[in-house]
């Protein structure tokens, strides 16, 4: 009986002494690893916590640069935390390759990934590009008044994919960045005073000395006219219908319409008063009569076509 329990715990104890045996080399492997990759490791801990550091302060040394320089909030932030992983990438490899980490293969696949989300993202990505320059370099910012192509109005907002603006009949636009970027942008508030473009058309049997004069006195009535004592007037163009009197007066910006429609009206009563015409366009048609019968009934009569 005896015998028999300890032929059965046998295998038991063979069992114990191969997995302590297995625990041993595991341990000794383990021993081995550190010892023979321990200074490096230390030397990559110690790389990645500096770098942490070192990373952190460029983009507070970032964040102050380009708030000094009133840059936009959210340019500040999203630029600052590119400028923070950049860095922190760049620490984190460096750190891996001095622990003999082989960092040449997952560059290379990081690499292939990122140039097929580029390729798959390619107008996105342009867009978004547009939109971080246009918030940096600022060409307009939101309340501004630009025209693009054929849509005129006052910009909302400017996100990194497109910009919003709001139109004169209150019709909200998303214009795309990468068309802001590619095309003229005309801002109307860029500066503190903008010129209002005028065109007058009058008859050529008007006295268009007399027309001159009563522009230039509408306008020297209006304060709101910069230069209103030396406005330029003057003859553009001798058009098919009518002579074209150009004025160019300088207003505040935020005087601009409100300066169009009333000096338009202006103008209108004094022509008016003065009666001076505006034309419209007409056509003069000269029929030759030669071949015709001179006793024809005019087309009016048209009982002589029917029978």
């Amino acid at each position: 009986m005896l015998v028999a329990s300890v032929q059965a715990a046998e295998p038991v104890s063979n069992a114990v002494k191969n997995q302590v045996a297995d625990s041993m080399s595991y341990v000794d492997k383990l021993i081995n690893f550190f010892i023979d990759r321990g200074p490096s490791l230390i030397v990559a801990v110690l790389i990645y916590i500096v770098g942490l550091y070192i990373a952190r302060f460029i983009r507070d040394v970032a964040m102050r640069m380009m708030r000094r320089a009133n840059y936009d909030h959210t340019v500040v932030s999203f630029v600052s935390q590119i400028i923070y992983y950049g860095v922190l990438a760049i620490v984190l490899l460096t750190a891996l390759n001095s622990a003999d980490f082989p960092t040449t293969s997952l560059l290379a696949a990081f690499g292939a990934l990122g140039l097929a989300i580029g390729l798959s993202l390619q107008s996105n990505l342009s867009n978004f590009a547009s939109g971080l320059l246009i918030l940096i370099f600022k060409p307009f910012k939101a309340g501004d008044v630009i025209t693009v192509g054929s849509v005129t109005g006052t910009v909302r907002s400017i996100q990194f994919m497109n910009t919003t603006i709001v139109t004169k009949e209150m019709r909200t636009v998303f214009i795309p960045n990468s068309m802001l970027t590619s095309q003229q942008v005309t801002n109307a508030t860029y500066q503190d005073t903008r010129v209002v473009p005028f065109v007058f058309d009058i008859g050529y049997d008007n006295d268009h000395h007399k027309a001159i004069d009563v522009i230039r006195e509408v306008m020297e009535n209006d304060e709101r006219i910069v230069n209103r004592e030396m406005v330029e007037i003057g003859i553009s163009e001798f058009g098919d219908n009518s002579v074209r009197i150009a004025a160019y007066p300088v207003v505040e910006n935020r005087n601009y319409m409100q300066v169009f429609y009333d000096t338009m009206s202006s103008v209108k009563d004094r022509f008016d008063e003065e009666n001076i015409d505006i034309p419209y366009p007409q056509r003069v048609v000269h029929i030759q009569r030669s071949g015709l019968d001179e006793n024809a009934k005019p087309l009016s009569d048209m009982s002589q076509y029917v029978k």
